[in-house]
This record gives structure tokens, C-alpha cells and sequence, in this order.
């Protein structure tokens, strides 16, 4: 069983809870997502895919697929590691996928494949050198979510996206703060904020 299939309500409910977070977030995903056929891995319930009109994903957890599909995504039910597309895709999203993937690299290599030449993928993430990141870091092993999340920061994500052979790279950030209660709202250029959206191009 997927480790996310015990936590489709926990997960629902807290973008319930959070709706300013959750709507800034979709915000500052669509200053940097390109137009075409797109693809988001790690779909979830597809609380991003949604709203962002995004009609096709990958998710290996079972239950939260079955949500997604609910809310009209087409689902299929693989891993990151195992997706193997061949230049089908405009764009690529990912949502904190990549904090919870096995295999980083394979991961975005795997993303590179799937993409039309020009094509470009998005990875969302929490930054580890962030305020909010250093605190989920010292607090996830009380979290049922991020105690199996593994963080990275703007150069890991860079660092991985160049190596795989992304150019053209573009970031952009929001949630500025110390905790989820006393979070700021501004979409910039990267530097300092907690959420991060970083686009790179085939």
C-alpha cells in the first residue's frame, strides 16, 4: 500500500484549512505554466491539476487517484521512476513530488523524456533554506506527511534539472514567514520564500 492512500482525507483537509496558502500557491504555479498538453506527476487528489486545467497525471497511490479522477483527471496509477513517455508533453508539473520520489534524478530524467522539444518542466517545492523549510526539516518527524519527505533547496533542484540537461531556467516564490499562521503573500523572483516554482526548458 502507497503511503499516501491513509492519508487522502489528512491531505484534503488541509488545503481546507490553509485556502489562502493553497490559492497562492495555484497563483504563483501560473505566473511560470506554459500552455499545451501538460502532464503533472504526482497528481494527489489533483488539488493542482484542477484548477490549473491540467487533464492527465501520474500518482501511485491508489485512493488519492481515485479523488483525482473525481475531479475529471485522468489518472494512471505509476510511480515517477516507472513513467516511461516519449515526447508527448508540452509541460510537466510537479508539486512536492519530488520530496517524496525515491529516485530524484531518474525522476526529472524521466521527466526530459516525456517532453516535446521546447518543452519545459515545473518543480514545486518547499525550500529547505527558507524560514518555513528549516522549520518542517526540525519538526517532520511529528509530521504525517514530511516525517518521509526528504528537502531540497533552489541549487538542488537547479543543480539536478542542469544535469539532466534543462535550460533556460526561471524561479519564482511566495510564503514568507515563520510558521503557516504568520506566512506574507508576495509572488518574486526567488530569494528567500518558502514556495518555490522553478521551470526549466528542453
Amino acid at each position: 500500500m502507497n503511503l499516501f492512500d491513509n492519508l487522502v482525507n489528512d491531505y484534503e483537509e488541509w488545503f481546507e484549512k490553509h485556502p489562502k496558502i493553497y490559492k497562492e500557491e495555484i497563483k504563483t504555479i501560473k505566473t511560470l505554466l506554459p500552455k499545451g498538453k501538460g502532464m503533472e506527476v504526482g497528481v494527489g487528489t489533483g488539488r493542482f491539476a484542477a484548477p490549473l486545467n491540467i487533464k492527465f497525471g501520474i500518482e501511485p497511490s491508489k485512493a488519492m487517484a481515485e479523488v483525482a479522477r473525481a475531479r475529471g483527471i485522468d489518472v494512471i496509477e505509476l510511480s515517477a521512476e516507472e513513467m516511461d513517455f516519449k515526447e508527448e508533453f508540452d509541460f510537466i508539473l510537479m508539486v512536492t513530488t519530488i520530496c517524496f520520489v525515491n529516485d530524484p534524478l531518474k525522476t526529472i530524467q524521466n521527466c526530459y523524456k516525456a517532453l516535446k522539444n521546447g518543452g519545459c518542466l515545473l518543480v514545486a517545492f518547499v525550500d529547505l533554506d527558507s524560514n518555513l523549510g528549516r522549520i518542517y526539516e526540525k519538526n517532520k518527524h511529528k509530521s504525517k506527511f514530511y516525517k518521509y519527505a526528504k528537502f531540497f533547496t533552489k541549487n538542488d533542484i537547479i543543480n539536478l534539472m542542469k544535469k539532466v540537461g534543462f535550460k533556460d531556467l526561471e524561479c519564482r516564490e511566495n510564503l514568507y514567514g515563520n510558521s503557516l499562521d504568520d506566512l506574507k503573500f508576495e509572488i518574486k523572483k526567488c530569494n528567500g520564500g518558502a514556495f518555490k516554482v522553478i521551470r526549466g526548458r528542453k
